[in-house]
């Protein structure tokens, strides 16, 4: 912008040389032109008004000091017979005095010198001619005036062109902070502002700039926020979500999806891995994205089940579109499902035990021809002893279906842990003493947070594994210290693999079903007992070795002093 502000101060003067000069200096030639004709007529009127010698000097000198210059006084033979003024072209030239004689107008420049010749009419009759002669002091005038308005345009565009420097500097200056506001806000660094500076429109146009960058950078933090939001939602999602863009290469990937399809929690990755022999993962998304073929499967990777469905997405990826793939592990579902099922055969076979030795001893005692008091004895038992069986069985199912349909809260108070533990202990006492058992607690608890009867259920579940599981001559210990209660025996322990299964409903352990008397248990006792525990804000856990025992511990909500002194 400078540069453009000197270019127009150049052209300004070249055109100022090149037109305004000549054209002044031929409107003041025009005019020096026309004066002197003037002159020359206002001379001859002068003579022609006049008679006598001495009026008609005085009126010629008169004219030729009014006008500044000579005058001479031609008649029809070509001869002057007066003068008058400054001697500016005497002796005269033979044309000029020719044209005077002869009556014609003439205004010419001769020389040098400028002439003006007009025609002498006294009473109607020609006498000659009139020449005037101005002298040099009007075009040394001129000059001088055309000189100085050249100089004062010269001045006028010096400074007129400096200011125009300045101003044009300011605002390319100004415009330059603008384009440096504009290039920060292209480039993401929303927190940039223009100064205004004057209050003009470039200011509101850098406020406009300020108020845009402003509205821009409130958007992208609200994206940025939604942004993060829906990835922390994403990630915590139990399904694997997976988006690609049409050729093929991820967008986004939750940390279930890289679970699942077994990448590791760094990236980035470029494209869909294959990790399963009977389904081609990247050739099912590139049927998609392409031929609009997504399919809905079911595969199995060892001992995992998994749904993999993909969706064609058309507003995804600047609109261009893209491939969705969700992914769910139903291995769970499939596990409870199988579980339940291997309950509903166990229960079946324990309802069938009893009922068909029931029926059996029924029979032989409708049919007993002979009255023997020993036989008639040994049936009843067979029926008692299975009618009991049946009984247990049927109360466990009662329990199951009261805790998964009890909505109720616990009845929490303030309970003192030994005297709970000591009460469990006490009603097992004769089962573990009927089992070979020793019995024992130790340790000091104190007050914890919990429902009397549920935590009481609780631990006569576990206290009846124990039993169940010991051999005779063993021992089971409770150990009671603080907020916590745990019950170890040394029976014959759990599996391995059955350990992450033990506290699921319907599971009996792999060995459990081998054993003698495993009849008496159904998978549904330490469901029960976590459900209740964790119901009142506690925590179980189970660890346990194969041949060597198995320890329970149960962590209640533990009273801090202040409750306890009130309760006291």
């Amino acid at each position: 912008m400078p540069l453009l502000a000197v270019l127009l101060v150049l052209l300004s003067i070249v055109t100022v040389l090149l037109y305004a000069v000549p054209a002044t200096n031929s409107r003041l030639g025009e005019y020096i032109e026309d004066r002197a004709l003037s002159r020359a007529v206002a001379a001859a009127n002068a003579a022609a008004s006049v008679e006598g010698d001495e009026e008609l000097q005085r009126e010629l000198d008169l004219a030729a000091e009014t006008g500044g210059g000579e005058v001479l006084l031609v008649d029809q033979q070509g001869n002057v017979t007066k003068t008058a003024g400054e001697r500016l072209i005497s002796p005269p030239p033979e044309s000029v005095l020719q044209n005077a004689a002869n009556g014609e107008r003439m205004n010419d420049i001769v020389g040098e010198q400028r002439v003006a010749v007009v025609p002498l009419i006294r009473g109607g009759n020609f006498e000659g001619g009139v020449v005037f002669a101005p002298d040099e002091s009007e075009r040394t005038t001129n000059r001088i005036f055309l000189r100085s308005g050249i100089e004062a345009v010269a001045v006028a565009g010096v400074l007129g062109g400096g200011l125009a420097l300045l101003l044009a500097t300011l605002l390319s200056r100004r415009v330059e902070w603008l384009i440096v506001g504009a290039r920060e806000i292209e480039r993401g660094r929303l927190s940039h502002r223009i100064e205004p500076g004057f209050n003009d429109e470039l200011a509101e146009l850098a406020r406009t700039f300020n108020s845009m960058a402003e509205k821009l950078q409130g958007s992208f933090e609200k994206l940025k926020e939604s942004g993060a939001t829906l990835n922390v939602i994403l990630n915590n999602l139990g399904e694997g979500v997976l988006a690609t863009d049409l050729s093929g290469n991820i967008m986004f990937i939750n940390l279930a999806a890289r679970s699942m399809l077994g990448l590791g929690s760094e990236g980035p990755f470029e494209r869909p891995p294959n990790p399963w022999k009977d389904f081609d993962l990247p050739e099912a998304v590139a049927r998609c994205a392409k031929e609009r073929e997504c399919p809905e499967i079911r595969v199995s990777d060892g001992e995992s089940f998994l749904q993999v469905k993909l969706e064609r997405l058309d507003k995804f990826d600047d609109h261009k579109g893209g491939v969705l793939v969700v992914i769910r592990d139903l291995s769970e579902g499939r596990r409870l499902e199988a579980n339940q099922q291997r309950f509903l055969a166990n229960a079946a076979h324990e309802l069938k035990t009893p009922i068909t030795t029931i029926v059996g001893a029924s029979e032989l005692l409708l049919t007993e021809s002979e009255d023997d008091p020993e036989t008639r004895r040994r049936l009843s038992d067979y029926i008692y002893s299975e009618a009991r069986r049946m009984q247990r069985l049927s109360e466990t199912l009662l329990r199951l279906a009261r805790t998964g349909a009890d909505l109720r809260y616990p009845d929490i108070e303030v309970l003192n842990l030994d005297d709970a533990a000591r009460e469990a202990a006490e009603r097992m006492k004769p089962l573990a003493e009927s089992a070979g058992l020793t019995l024992r607690v130790e340790g000091r608890g104190g007050c914890v947070w919990a429902d009397h009867e549920w935590l009481e259920q609780s631990l006569l579940v576990v206290l009846g594994n124990a039993v169940r599981h010991s051999e005779r001559g063993g021992e089971i210990g409770i150990h009671v210290e603080g907020a916590t209660v745990r019950v170890e025996d040394e029976g014959s322990g759990i599996s391995r693999s059955d350990l992450p299964h033990v506290f699921e409903r319907f599971y009996r352990g792999k060995g459990d079903l081998e054993k003698v008397g495993a009849s008496e248990g159904f998978g549904l006792g330490l469901a029960i007992c976590k459900d209740l525990v964790e119901r009142m804000g506690g925590r179980i856990s189970l660890d346990s070795e194969e041949g060597v025992g198995t320890r329970v511990e149960i962590e209640l909500p533990e009273v801090g002093e202040d409750a306890e002194d009130t309760d006291s």
